[in-house]
This record gives structure tokens, sequence and C-alpha cells, in this order.
């Protein structure tokens, strides 16, 4: 049986701790992880949001979500 998105997300978190979306998608194959990031809260999973800064492929700064969960 295949997981889900959350399932593979949750999992991904629990093992690992912090995700982004670019390892999300490169990981997990998640596109959009802020919605199943906001699925998963509403479920009561406490995760929680950090800005860190990346450089794109141009070397340029980039602000993008770092997703957190102790849990």
């Amino acid at each position: 049986m295949r997981k889900t998105q959350k399932q593979r997300t949750i999992d991904y978190l629990t093992r690992y701790h912090k995700l982004n979306p670019l390892k999300a998608w490169q990981s997990l194959g998640i596109y959009r992880l802020s919605d199943v990031i906001l699925k998963l809260r509403r479920e009561g999973y406490e995760i929680e949001t950090d800005e860190v800064i990346v450089k794109n492929k141009f070397g340029e700064n980039c602000k993008v979500a770092e997703y957190r969960y102790y849990g």
C-alpha cells in the first residue's frame, strides 16, 4: 500500500526533524509542502516554521520555509 503525502511527510519529520520544500520535492515527491504541513497541523501535529536563507542557482539569497517537528 502506498503512503500518502501526509504520511511520507510526518515519517520524514519524525526521523530527520526538519524539512524544506526542495528536500520534500527531491526526497518525497511533494511539490506543495506548505499544503501538506497545513493539513498535518489541522490534525494536531505541532510543526514549527523557521525562515532560512538559501542561495538560488544564480547565487542570490532567498528565504524559504523550513519545517521542524520533534514528535
